[in-house]
């Protein structure tokens, strides 16, 4: 597995997200109470760009179809919901961030 800087850790406030391509994954990174965590950027659902979802506390929320994941597990809380449908959805890629410094590194 390789690591690689992806950002500086000023570059995320807290409580702020900001997505990453590293090795040709789209990688979103969270600043969770201080603490940085990766997850793969669109919904395993179809696709939904998170970048572009509500983060509250350590929840995203897909812009597409409302699936909740937990930023710092990539265990998906709540699935699609289509209409009057609740459907469900597997866990999001997590990546493990290293910080050096003040290095964000990603383990791809």
């Amino acid at each position: 597995m390789s690591s690689m800087e992806i950002a500086k850790v000023g570059d995320i406030p807290a409580g702020r997200m900001k997505s990453f391509t590293a090795d040709g994954k789209e990688i979103l990174v969270f600043n969770y109470e201080g603490k940085f965590y990766a997850i793969g950027r669109y919904c395993p659902h179809l696709h939904g760009d998170l970048s572009q979802g509500k983060l509250e506390g350590k929840t995203i929320t897909c812009p597409r179809h409302g699936s909740q994941f937990d930023i710092t597990t990539g265990r998906c809380l709540v699935g699609p919901k289509i209409g009057p449908l609740k459907l469900s959805t597997k866990d999001d890629t997590m990546y493990a961030v290293e910080v050096e410094g003040q290095s964000l590194r990603i383990k791809i």
